[in-house]
C-alpha cells in the first residue's frame, strides 16, 4: 500500500495504466486499491487559457465594432453566420478528459497552456440558409 501511495503522492498525474506497469501489478489492481483502500478520487484537470496583456483591449475593440456595425446597417444581424472550431494540438497538449489527478480532496491546482503551440483546427459554421464546412487548418 505504501509504494502505491507514494507514487501517487509524488505524481498525481501519473495514470493507472503507467502505474501498473511500473509496480508491476495488473491496472485493475491499481485502481481498486487507490479507490477502496487508499480512498483517492480521480479529480479532471481544470485548464484555464493564459491571456496576455492586450487581450482585454481586443475584445472591447471587436465589441464596440460590433455595435457601430448595427447602428449603421439593421439588417447586420441577419446576415450574421455562427461557426465553431475544435482544435487538435500537435505537441500532446493535455487533453483533459483523458486524464486525472489522484487525491484525497479536490486539487487546487490550474495548468496554463500556451495559445500558439502546433495545432490544426477544423472549422464549420451555420448561417440563416447554409452550412459552410467542414475546412481543415494548420
Amino acid at each position: 500500500m505504501e509504494r502505491f501511495r507514494e507514487t501517487f503522492t509524488r505524481y498525481p498525474r501519473k495514470s493507472t495504466t503507467r502505474a501498473s506497469l511500473e509496480l508491476q501489478t495488473p491496472q485493475q489492481t491499481v485502481w481498486k486499491i487507490l479507490r477502496k483502500r487508499l480512498r483517492m478520487i480521480p479529480y479532471k484537470l481544470q485548464l484555464v487559457l493564459a491571456l496576455s496583456c492586450d487581450d482585454k483591449r481586443v475584445r472591447y475593440s471587436f465589441c464596440m465594432s460590433m455595435q457601430q456595425w448595427n447602428e449603421e446597417d439593421d439588417n447586420f444581424f441577419n446576415r450574421l453566420i455562427f461557426g465553431d472550431e475544435s482544435t487538435f494540438h500537435l505537441s500532446g497538449k493535455v487533453n483533459k478528459n483523458n486524464v486525472r489527478i489522484w487525491g484525497t480532496e479536490i486539487p487546487r491546482e490550474l495548468v496554463q497552456y500556451v495559445r500558439d503551440s502546433p495545432k490544426v483546427k477544423v472549422f464549420c459554421a451555420v448561417s440563416r440558409t447554409k452550412m459552410y464546412g467542414p475546412f481543415f487548418s494548420p
